[in-house]
């Protein structure tokens, strides 16, 4: 059997396409690379688009998917008689018979409805995801120097800045990730001057809250129920590209170890300092990270806002 090379579009492309009409996408998009900053872009320009066209837009996930819960949403007829879209976020976990009935789906002529499929995996990595590839087009969302530059450029274009010579190049030499990069420009917007320059000493600012963040420190703070202690570290995180992830962990780590002393006896050299943790507040906080965990594989919460989301839960929990 001959296969086609899979198309292929940046993601700058892609954010031009997907924001548009859905009878100029292709049928099948997948997005893939461990960037999750241009997944990020990529998913948003996708519900632009449905919203610009006010149509239906599905999502699903991957690793709880089954085969005829796939097959009805692709046969499901817009509310609104226009293409639905569907979102299915990390489309590599996708089981057997649901990957069969979207290949089936792909192949047809893919009626009523657009599918973009997500993943932090290469397309080379797993064969499901090549052989999905030949059937859509493909958006790789990986970034390598030049594309860092690139995208460097573009984010202080889209913020309307002009910074002062030299601090692009700061920029890029201490974000350790797009996402990083990313943050790093939304705040030096902050210090924007009516005319989009920035203070020279926007860059001092950042660089000073920079060094030594700590995700431990963080969950210490909040389980000290000091609150600008816990902003305080949080900004550096930021600053430092951390993402909330981390910091459940540092949180459950801390949880754990005070419910279980005898069993994290080895962490009791590198956590942070701080006060005893109840029991009661220990049992809390496992409680704030699994529904901080569970709402950021459901999409409710992304990782950026995901340190709130636990504050928000463990303050609940104690005025509860």
């Amino acid at each position: 059997m001959v296969t086609r090379a899979p198309a292929r579009l940046s993601v700058a492309d892609a954010e031009r396409l997907l924001a548009g009409p859905a009878t100029g996408l292709p049928r099948l998009t997948l997005a893939a690379g461990e960037e999750s900053f241009l997944r990020d872009r990529v998913v948003r320009a996708f519900g632009a688009g449905a919203t610009a066209e006010r149509s239906d837009l599905l999502r699903l996930e991957g690793d709880d998917l089954g085969g005829v819960e796939l097959a009805e949403a692709l046969a499901s007829i817009s509310l609104f008689g226009d293409l639905r879209r569907i979102w299915i976020r990390e489309g590599a976990k996708l089981e057997r018979a649901a990957e069969e009935v979207l290949l089936a789906w792909a192949g047809g002529d893919g009626e009523g409805v657009r599918v973009l499929l997500t993943t932090a995996r290469e397309i080379s990595e797993l064969k499901g995801l090549e052989t999905l590839a030949t059937r859509g087009t493909v958006v790789p969302c990986t970034a390598a120097g030049g594309d860092v530059r690139r995208w460097a450029d573009r984010l202080v274009e889209e913020a309307s800045l002009r910074l002062p010579g030299g601090a692009l190049e700061a920029l890029l030499a201490r974000a350790p990730s797009l996402l990083a990069l990313s943050q790093e420009v939304e705040k030096l917007a902050l210090w924007r001057r009516p005319d989009g320059s920035v203070a020279p000493q926007a860059l001092d600012a950042l660089s000073g809250s920079r060094g030594g963040a700590s995700a431990a420190r963080w969950a210490a703070a909040v389980l000290a129920r000091d609150a600008a202690g816990a902003r305080s570290e949080a900004a550096a995180l930021d600053l430092e590209g951390i993402g909330g992830s981390a910091c459940l962990w540092a949180m459950a780590e801390r949880a754990f170890a005070a419910l279980e002393p005898q069993a994290f006896a080895y962490q009791r050299g590198r956590t942070a300092s701080g006060p005893p943790v109840s029991a009661r507040d220990a049992r809390r906080a496992l409680h704030a990270v699994y529904q901080a965990d569970l709402a950021l594989k459901r999409g409710r919460v992304p990782d950026s806002e995901l340190r709130d989301f636990v504050e928000r839960e463990m303050e609940s929990g104690r005025n509860g």
